[in-house]
């Protein structure tokens, strides 16, 4: 039995080493500090901050690209603040905007309202569940607030943690990054326990299959965690001042798209055995 269970977690430790990453293409520096890439289907959204990421000015707004990296709509949806994290349900598309969050028809590229969500102050990420709960980050009150129905109808603070972020529904289970871990939150009972430890930062969060995820922080770094093994590093722009921020995943084909804020540009990467 020892010695079958060393096997699996060998085979399972040398299928996590041997990821790698081969850059596709990159986009010119066209966007204006672009904060959040959504992929749909062919279309990715990519949310550009504009001005600074927490100045109410109306210079933010939305572009739309396909897979290939080419200008669709540069600026298809505009008059935002600071976008930053995006995510679909439906014909709606969901971005945190500072204090508020905005709901896009994305079929015509239209604001159909806010949702004001009160007492926050850094909206950033966006998870929508298989159920239709769109739950928002507040990086600066480590809160992490529930829209149902476009209707704000909870809040949860998550005590003693700093820099709340990256979020990402698995079942009904919420994972959430924060400075240092990964957490598992659950929403109903309003409790939250580390899931992985000591993986750094955590802007975009993806997960590549049953235990795997790719995680990004703000500076420029990319890995590939897990509970079962120890983070995998796949990319790191730090030196270069390039940041690597919320990214966008096409799980079939298993590409990772990347916006690199202050470098203005899309970069898109593909995860290969």
């Amino acid at each position: 039995m020892k010695k079958k269970l060393f096997i699996i977690l060998l085979f399972i430790s040398v299928n996590t080493f041997s990821q790698k990453i081969e850059k596709l293409w990159e986009t010119d520096t066209v966007f204006a500090v672009p904060e959040s890439v959504l992929f749909d289907d062919t279309v990715m959204y990519v949310s550009n901050v504009g001005g600074e990421s927490a100045e109410k000015n109306n210079l933010g707004f939305i572009s739309r690209i396909n897979d290939k990296g080419e200008i669709l709509n540069l600026k298809w949806v505009e008059q935002l603040n600071a976008p930053k994290g995006m995510g679909v349900l439906g014909n709606k598309l969901y971005v945190t905007d500072i204090d508020r969050v905005a709901v896009i028809d994305r079929v015509k590229g239209k604001i159909l309202q806010f949702i004001e969500v009160p007492n926050s102050e850094f909206l950033n990420d966006i998870s929508i569940s298989d159920k239709g709960i769109v739950a928002v980050s507040d990086m600066n009150t480590q809160t992490i607030h529930l829209i149902k129905k476009d209707e704000l109808v909870s809040s949860i603070v998550i005590d003693s943690v700093k820099y709340l972020n990256g979020l990402y529904w698995e079942d009904d289970i919420l994972l959430a990054g924060i400075s240092g871990s990964m957490l598992k939150v659950n929403t109903e009972l309003k409790t939250s326990e580390v899931y992985i430890n000591g993986i750094g930062g955590i802007d975009g969060l993806e997960k590549i299959d049953d235990s795997r995820y790719i995680i990004t922080d703000w500076s420029g770094k990319m890995q590939l965690v897990s509970p079962h093994s120890a983070a995998i590093e796949l990319l790191n722009k730090t030196q270069d001042g390039i940041n690597a921020a919320d990214i966008g995943l096409d799980r079939e084909n298993n590409v990772i798209f990347i916006p690199t804020f202050f470098h203005k540009t899309v970069s898109a990467y593909k995860l290969v055995e």
